[in-house]
């Protein structure tokens, strides 16, 4: 039976993690001194009982709603590579007015967090020194680097705690520390766990555990978002910048990590293929992570111990859509941008893409020559089989549909046993992140060259069969890159496509945005975007023909209610592009499209009631650029 985390129930009987609420509440919960008498903190295990506990950071994405948490298939959601069947809100902020909210989870539940592991760090020292006991100890410093990273990401500057406050503690009303500071002390904690803990599958690394590996690329990964912060919000003067900084402390820490981590690891990533011998599709439907070359850090899942997830219907029609702009970012297969290509690249065929595309594009999107869904290894006797070669772009089935036409197809579980209970790990932090950190950063620097691409970006596309990366020939492209797309027209050509080749292979596990942000560009992608989807003639072809919908097994009897109808099923813009979003006037071929605020929306505000608190206090709680 594969490794389980029911270790984690153990802590649960130790520290109440219910608090949600101000900071006058922060430190008033379960007393953690009832675990500092002689009977606690004695032992390596006492450490790793506590560690045990703060597992529960780590996102259940593989979870199907109901509070339990994200989809897997939502994690880029509110970017421009992913929709909805309708505007999300968070994109379409014309009018709104700026305030910020009186509470916010994320604010008051990362602060628990912190004190927990606070409790846990400055108590480590009273248990002996040992190969054991500093895994523990390593791992605590890795989940506040985590938590203190999450915060940094979200509301820039915030107050740092080393130490476990009383009530009526003055530390309690601690001004913010600058994001530069932040950023410094994130970096400490995460070489603290690296000289702590211990590489992948080594004694007491047992799987599920966060590993050496781990460690190194979120100190990549601090290191390069606040490196690039620095950088773009500051050459672009934005109200996001840091004064005195332009991010080349940070962006020179990269190579160095990833070094170590690449001495270590060298070119061992996962190449196994699965049924469909597809790498990189299959790197996310293994069941058992602890064998997954290049992953780091993953959840473990095992129905055996209730822990099971209802994920195996990835591929089925869901609400969350890919979009054009996400299948114009692929280069094509001999790795040209689309606009020098000289493949016969037919866009208004799905299967002409896989074709022509980077062979990622293929194992990242639905392309109907893989044929119905019922005919596909391990998906044949699901309770609910769709025999649909193409995604439904109405709701007659079920309250889903894939409003774009762009169907998932990254990390598709094909195991029959996996429906509705599985055991397929999630996948956190691998190889491939880190490697491209290593590239972004040396290219921004200046400092790359061709083996530095072979270390790191051709090696990604090898085990794919991409053709590789060409430091000159990329230099030579005359080629316009739109910040519309993300990309930085004043940046060069070799740090543009180390964006491309990251949207690329990172797609749907949750980057983009921060990515984004990082770069300054956020706004200047959403604002007056429109989303669209894929050509919609083929999908008329197909849901209009009752023979070629019977032939693929549907009932004649019923093949007429999968017809599309103009207005009521699909409209298209001009081009005979699907619009997911026709039914709204602003997102008709002339409408305003999305909008973000410029001023306000790369930072989420600090909490109203927070600010309060503090003021009734007499300190002061700063907030946020653009909210009040």
């Amino acid at each position: 039976m594969k490794f389980n985390l029911k270790y984690i129930r153990t802590l649960m009987l130790l520290i109440t993690m219910s608090f949600y609420g101000c900071v006058e509440d922060f430190l008033e919960r379960y007393p953690l001194d009832a675990m500092t008498d002689a009977t606690y903190f004695t032992s390596a295990n006492d450490l790793k009982v506590m560690a045990n506990g703060f597992y529960r950071l780590f996102p259940r994405y593989h979870f199907q709603s109901q509070g339990n948490g994200p989809l897997n298939n939502n994690l880029d959601a509110n970017t421009d590579i992913q929709v909805g069947t309708g505007p999300s809100g968070f994109l379409f902020q014309r009018g709104a007015s700026g305030q910020a909210p009186p509470t916010d989870g994320s604010w008051n539940g990362n602060f628990t967090w912190i004190r927990q592991v606070n409790y846990m760090i400055n108590n480590a020292r009273r248990v002996d020194v040992s190969v054991e006991s500093n895994q523990y100890t390593g791992e605590a410093y890795f989940f506040r680097a985590w938590v203190y990273l999450n915060m940094l990401e979200r509301y820039g500057d915030v107050p740092i705690y080393t130490e476990v406050l009383d009530t009526d503690s003055e530390a309690l009303y601690r001004e913010r520390d600058s994001r530069y500071d932040v950023a410094k002390f994130i970096i400490q904690d995460l070489d603290s766990a690296i000289a702590n803990m211990g590489w992948k599958n080594s004694t007491f690394v047992t799987p599920g555990r966060v590993t050496k590996e781990a460690a190194l690329v979120m100190k990549a990964r601090a290191a390069l978002f606040e490196g690039t912060w620095e950088r773009y919000h500051g050459a672009k003067n934005t109200p996001f910048a840091v004064t005195g900084q332009d991010g080349t402390e940070f962006l020179q820490m990269v190579e160095p990590t990833i070094q170590q981590l690449i001495d270590y690891q060298g070119s061992n990533i996962f190449r196994a293929g699965g049924p469909f011998n597809e790498a990189y599709n299959q790197l996310f439907s293994q069941q058992d992570a602890a064998s997954s070359a290049g992953v780091f850090l993953y959840r473990i899942y095992d129905v055996n111990e209730i822990v099971g997830h209802n994920f195996y219907d990835l591929v089925v029609d869901n609400a969350q859509a890919l979009t054009w702009k996400l299948v114009n970012s692929y280069l094509d297969k001999e790795g040209v941008p689309q606009e020098l290509s000289s493949l016969p690249i037919d866009y208004t065929r799905l299967n002409s893409l896989g074709e022509n595309l980077d062979p990622r594009f293929r194992q990242s999107v639905w392309t109907p020559d893989r044929g119905p869904q019922q005919q596909i290894p391990g998906y044949g006797t699901t309770p609910t089989p769709l025999p649909l070669r193409y995604p439904q772009l109405n709701n007659v089935f079920s309250a889903n549909y894939t409003s774009t036409g762009l169907r998932r197809w990254k990390g598709a579980i094909m195991d029959n046993n996996e429906w509705r209970n599985g055991s397929t790990d999630e996948v956190l932090i691998r190889y491939a992140e880190g490697l491209l950190a290593l590239a972004e950063a040396k290219a921004i620097l200046g400092t790359i060259n061709q083996g530095d691409l072979d270390k790191t970006v051709n090696l990604l596309r090898e085990r794919v069969g991409m053709a590789p990366m060409s430091l000159a020939e990329i230099n030579s492209w005359p080629i316009s890159y739109a910040i519309e797309n993300g990309f930085e027209p004043s940046e060069s050509n070799i740090v543009n496509e180390i964006r491309r080749e990251r949207l690329v292979e990172l797609a749907f596990e949750g980057h983009r945005q921060n990515d984004l942000k990082r770069w300054a560009v956020f706004h200047h992608v959403i604002n007056d975007w429109k989303p669209k989807g894929a050509h919609f003639q083929e999908f008329a072809d197909y849901y209009n023909d009752p023979s070629t919908l019977a032939a693929d097994g549907i009932n004649p009897d019923n093949t007429g209610i999968w017809a599309l109808t103009q207005g009521e099923d699909y409209e298209t813009f001009s081009d005979g592009y699907i619009n997911p979003f026709f039914r709204n006037p602003d997102f008709q071929e002339n409408g305003e499209g999305y909008f973000i605020e410029p001023g306000r929306v790369y930072l989420a505000p600090i909490p109203r009631n927070e600010i309060e608190v503090y003021a009734d206090a007499g300190y002061e709680l700063t907030q946020n650029p653009g909210w009040f």
